[in-house]
This record gives structure tokens, sequence and C-alpha cells, in this order.
């Protein structure tokens, strides 16, 4: 849903009402980037909208709808959406991370999401990565960290988004294929922390940036095979989302189904 950067509780209440009150419903999930109360009732720390901190948004939208309402982080719900629809259906533990305005993950067990800190597996974006210059994860993976190393090696200063790095590596510029491929290396610096402390037996990239995977996953699947050669349970494969933006939606709609059940 589209929100101003100044959208204040009202406002923001009201863009869902009127999104949501058209569809033919009775019970609806939203994936939030943020961090919920252990009920799943309140918002307590939303990415980029602190004014938005404190907000009762179930109750509040239950108020003006009459449905029941559920919301759910947008990593749970992405590999909620992953493990039952998309491209994690054979896995049993499934990680899956979300990569783009910011760093998000989830671990899955047959489908359910595994709930430890604030909902969530934990805050994997403070990981810190990067060999000597070592920053926390989401500062180099998210896709402000990789246009920002992209200018670091004498990349344009100025470009939309990822997507337009996606295709200056498609066209064949060195800065752009350079970052994209240290892209996968930092990946796999992260994966080879978080693999043997989750056990998952498959890896699911999704978010924004996933949309380059071809770019970086290559990178990051043998970066990680060297990183995890003596690891006992081996390599988890690693792949890009299957459900690509509609992962979250999928996994949040999942969700609010199970609590009907």
């Amino acid at each position: 849903m589209p929100c101003p950067a100044d959208c204040g509780q009202k406002e923001f209440v009201d863009r869902l009402v009127d999104l949501l009150r058209p569809l033919p419903a009775a019970s609806a999930g939203i994936d939030l980037p943020g961090f919920l109360d252990e009920k799943r009732r309140k918002i307590l720390r939303l990415s980029n909208l602190p004014q938005l901190d404190g907000l009762h948004l179930a109750a509040r939208l239950e108020r003006r709808l009459k449905w029941n309402i559920l919301l759910e982080a947008d990593s749970n719900a992405g590999g909620v959406g992953e493990a039952r629809l998309g491209a994690g259906r054979e896995f049993k533990r499934l990680l899956y991370l979300s990569i783009g305005t910011g760093l998000g993950a989830a671990l899955t067990i047959e489908g359910a999401p595994v709930r430890v800190s604030n909902n969530t597996v934990g805050h994997v974006a403070g990981v810190p990565i990067g060999g000597q210059t070592r920053r926390g994860a989401e500062k180099l993976l998210s896709a402000r960290g990789i246009l920002g190393r992209f200018r670091k090696r004498g990349g344009r200063s100025r470009l939309p988004g990822t997507l337009a790095l996606f295709e200056l590596a498609r066209d064949g510029d060195q800065a752009a294929l350079d970052t994209w491929l240290e892209t996968g290396e930092l990946l796999a610096e992260l994966l080879a922390i978080l693999v043997p402390l989750l056990r998952p037996d498959g890896i699911i990239i999704g978010g924004g940036v996933a949309g380059a995977s071809e770019w970086f996953l290559p990178a990051a699947r043998r970066a990680l095979r060297l990183r995890l050669r003596s690891y006992e349970a081996g390599c988890p494969e690693i792949r890009a989302a299957g459900l690509k933006a509609y992962a979250g939606a999928a996994g949040a709609a999942l969700s609010a189904r199970d609590t009907l059940i």
C-alpha cells in the first residue's frame, strides 16, 4: 500500500480501510515491515515510519471493518508464503531472507514461523559482516547498501534503484558486475553465521533485491559452500523466491486463514 513518509496514524488506518472495505472478505492478514507485540495486535516499531509506533492497528481496523484482523511481520509472512506456496515447499525447515529497503529473516518449520524475539526468529539486520570493516548486515545488503557500495566502486552517483543496477550489469558495466559479485559474497558471509544456528534444509531469498538474483546468487552459492565445507549437515540449497513480490501477501493471507480454522 503506498504510504507517504509523513503519514500519521489516522491516515494510515483510513488508507487501509479504503483498500480493504470493497473486498468480499471477513478476515484479513496484514504484513508489516517492523516489530509487533506478542499477540500481533499492536505495532511496536515500524521501519521508516516511527510515527506509527504504538498503533493498535488490529483493534482499530476491526472496529471499522467488523472483520477479524491478523498482523504479521513481513519477513514471517514472506517465509510462510514461500514455504507453503512458493519455492520452499519441499523444505521442512526453511530460512527465508527478505532483502529490499531493509533486511529481515524468518525460519519456518513445516510452514509455520518460529517466533523468538518480537514475533520473529531474531534481528538479523544487525549481525556484523564485511570483513575488517564490519557493519550491520542491513547496511551492506539492503538496496541502499548495495547502491552505496556501487558508488564506492566509481559507479554512477545517482541510480533510481537496484533494478537500474541490474540493467547496468546486464549491459556489462564492470562496477555493477563487481558490486553484485560482492553482494553474493556478503550474503554468504551472513548465511554462514545463520545456517549452523538455525539449521535450515533450504534457503529462499526474497524481497525487491531478489529480482537481480541471477547476478548475485551464483556467487553466494559458491562462497557459502566454501564457508560451510566443515559443517556436518552440508550446505543447504539457496533459491530465489518463487512468489516474488507476492510472498508476503500470500503468507499473511494464509496466516489469517489459519486463525479461522
